[in-house]
Formats: C-alpha cells, sequence, structure tokens
C-alpha cells in the first residue's frame, strides 16, 4: 500500500491559494458539490483539508461584513405594520443578494490583481498596524 503524501517541510502544512480555497468552498456552498468529490476534483488530501478551508473562508468573511444591528420586534400578522416589514424584508433579501453578487466580484477583481501584480493586497489577520 502506497500513500500520497505531500512534499515538503515535515510539520509544516501544505499552502493553497486564497483564489482556490475560496473556489473550493463556494462550489461547496453551493450545493452542486460534496466533499469527497471536491477532494477527488481537486486532489486534496481528505474532508478536513476542505473543512480547514470553510473555516479559513467563515473567518475572512468575518473580516470583510461589519456585524449586523439587531432588528426590531416584528408586528402581528394581518396589520399594516407587519405587511410593512414583509415588503421591507423582500427589498433587503435582493439587497444582499447583490451584496453578495458585488463580494464575489470585488474577490475575484482582488485575485486577479495579486496574482498580476505579484503582491499581497488582503491585510493578513492580527496584522500590527504600522508605526508613523
Amino acid at each position: 500500500m502506497e500513500k500520497n503524501i505531500k512534499k515538503g517541510k515535515i510539520g509544516s502544512p501544505y499552502k493553497y491559494e486564497s483564489s482556490l480555497k475560496r473556489k473550493i468552498v463556494q462550489e461547496l456552498y453551493s450545493g452542486a458539490i460534496t466533499r469527497g468529490e471536491l477532494c477527488k476534483k481537486y486532489k486534496l488530501g481528505g474532508n478536513s483539508t476542505i473543512m480547514g478551508f470553510e473555516r479559513w473562508y467563515e473567518e475572512e468573511q468575518k473580516q470583510m461584513l461589519p456585524s449586523t444591528p439587531m432588528l426590531p420586534d416584528e408586528e402581528p400578522e394581518g396589520t399594516p405594520v407587519a405587511q410593512q416589514q414583509q415588503q421591507d424584508k423582500g427589498g433587503a433579501d435582493e439587497q444582499l443578494r447583490l451584496a453578495k453578487l458585488k463580494i464575489i466580484c470585488l474577490e475575484t477583481m482582488i485575485d486577479l490583481a495579486e496574482q498580476t501584480l505579484q503582491i499581497n493586497i488582503r491585510k493578513k489577520p492580527g496584522a500590527k498596524p504600522s508605526g508613523e
């Protein structure tokens, strides 16, 4: 029995590009493909690798999006205020969909800029501010 072992330093994790991790997680979240299928498609070690990508992606998303404010209590159904809230939710859903599309476009643009210019544009988590 021969095992697939990544070449590199012993004890150091294999590094994957941010754009690849993002693409894999987005494919997984679309629901069109399973973790196992993604492992085969991208020749990854196992489910734990993709789970690590998910944790990385969620952390990245938390840093990019501001915390959401608490919403006021909802009115009972049938009241004019409740009907207005329902209409507002429909508009909010559309705004959320458009915001998510914008994020995907901006992430892609940043990935392309990083590859073209060969520089890191995104701020690393926990980075210290520069002293002036």
